[in-house]
């Protein structure tokens, strides 16, 4: 009998693990594979995508319906830099927040505010993060409070979504994303408010927490008894790319052929405009490279960022987005309400099975596994780490 052999070391060199990455390279979905589990457990290769893939690039941060009103803003840590995104009165901006003096962050949370003012020693900054109060600073030679301002992070709106740019060099996001606003056409994106927001702790890796999202064929397992009924995961499919430079990938999923279209639409909310029987019968998921997903309906969106942490901790924010006409419905709040505690569930599920998907990729037995024709999103994403991540350290 021939025996599995263990390897002696824990930890693959990065060298190691980047060969492996473009080494199971496929010509199409058929002949395609995952990337090595050691891609999804280093630490090492996790530095390396931070800074070839996420600061080089756009990662999503917020959405404009969490700041409708001037003076509205939220935190957010994005790979150890605390930012605040505010909607001051001329536009809104993505801001350091950490206090000009000495560092401590000049705000945490979200809500209302018309001045940022430091816990430290009460320096207090504008909406558009210009310096206005300082106090005993008038001996400090040179000082001039009005040269001072929390830098400002690029960042660019797209479909209601705000996305920062880290490195401050990128090309501009919108050009890659005209075929998603097609997808969008029809979703009244101006008109949308926050129903409800989830967040959580997740104890894996980003990607698996995005490939997940942008597969159905696990309804089969695990959501055998909650999405499996009404959308079968094994009639979905990818969507091919139409332009390789492409910011997004998307799938489709359709309902059960035999259940009627109140299946496939939020319970008690209005239905946005325009949209034909098939489209409504046809749940779509969206990926935009590399933290930002979205599934939509005919009368909601379900809006994720994916906050990578390091190799093996991730932080999932959900907002769940409906048209601002259902604040009109007096059982709104309990919908919602309602629809928070089925998201719970079928999201749990998923933190159960990626979970032990995380451990399980730490065994020094674990292999690169084939895909499935369900899962062209997979193999999309693990070519566009890929062609982001390079070949040599």
């Amino acid at each position: 009998m021939e025996h599995a052999r263990i390897e002696e070391i824990a930890e693959w060199p990065v060298e190691r693990i980047l060969s492996a990455v473009h080494g199971g390279r496929g010509q199409t979905l058929a002949d395609s594979e995952t990337l090595p589990p050691a891609a999804y457990t280093s630490q090492s290769f996790f530095e390396l995508e931070r800074e070839r893939i996420f600061r080089p690039g756009w990662m999503v941060v917020g959405h404009v319906a969490q700041i409708p009103k001037v003076g509205d803003y939220f935190s957010v840590d994005l790979l150890g830099e605390p930012m605040v995104v505010v909607r001051g009165p001329d536009r809104i901006r993505v801001m350091s927040r950490v206090c000009l003096h000495r560092w401590a962050p000049v705000v945490s949370g979200s809500g209302n505010a018309k001045m940022f003012s430091c816990p430290f020693h009460r320096w207090g900054y504008d909406l558009t993060g210009q310096l206005k109060a300082a106090p005993y600073m008038d001996q400090a030679q040179g000082f001039d409070p009005k040269k001072c301002r929390l830098p400002e992070i690029r960042s660019e709106i797209v479909l209601g979504s705000i996305y920062v740019n880290l490195s401050g060099d990128a090309e501009p996001l919108g050009p890659r994303m005209d075929g998603l606003a097609k997808e969008f056409a029809n979703i009244p994106t101006d008109d949308l408010i926050v129903g409800y927001t989830t967040e959580f702790p997740c104890p894996f890796n980003w990607k698996i927490a995005v490939e997940t999202f942008m597969e159905c064929y696990h309804h089969i397992g695990a959501h055998a008894k909650t999405l499996q009924p009404h959308h079968p995961g094994g009639e979905s499919w990818g969507l091919v790319k139409e332009d390789p430079e492409q910011g997004w990938i998307g799938l489709r999923h359709p309902l059960r052929a035999d259940l009627s279209t109140d299946h496939a639409l939020a319970p008690g909310l209005p239905v946005f405009e325009n949209w034909t029987e098939e489209q409504i019968r046809t749940g779509n998921l969206y990926h935009v490279f590399p933290n930002h997903l979205m599934g939509t309906s005919a009368n909601s969106v379900r809006w994720t960022t994916i906050l990578p942490k390091s190799a093996n901790e991730t932080w999932w924010v959900r907002h769940h987005l409906v048209h601002r006409d259902a604040l009109e419905n007096p059982e709104f709040a309990d919908l919602m309400a309602k629809a928070k505690e089925r998201g719970a569930v079928i999201a749990q599920e998923d933190v159960d099975v990626n979970t032990l998907q995380q451990i399980g990729a730490k065994s020094r037995l674990a292999t690169p596994g084939r895909l499935s024709h369900l899962e062209m999103p997979v193999w999309q994403l693990a070519d566009w780490v890929r062609d982001g991540i390079g070949e040599t350290v």
